[in-house]
């Protein structure tokens, strides 16, 4: 699995259990919009790194 891919995934679990954390603590359904935000946070990384640092020729 790419890095890109198990970002996403791994940012839609945690966004989905801060979404569910969050619903149960305040009530309001408006916090299921963390879900695919903490989603693309956690693949944000992948583009943010840069691809190659070797460049000493």
């Amino acid at each position: 699995m790419d890095k890109v891919k198990q970002g996403l995934l791994l940012g839609a679990i945690v966004g989905f259990f801060l979404a569910l954390f969050m619903i149960n603590y305040s009530g309001r359904w408006w916090w299921i919009i963390m879900v695919p935000l903490v989603a693309i946070m956690g693949a944000a990384p992948q583009y943010l790194r840069p691809k190659d640092m070797d460049d000493d020729d």
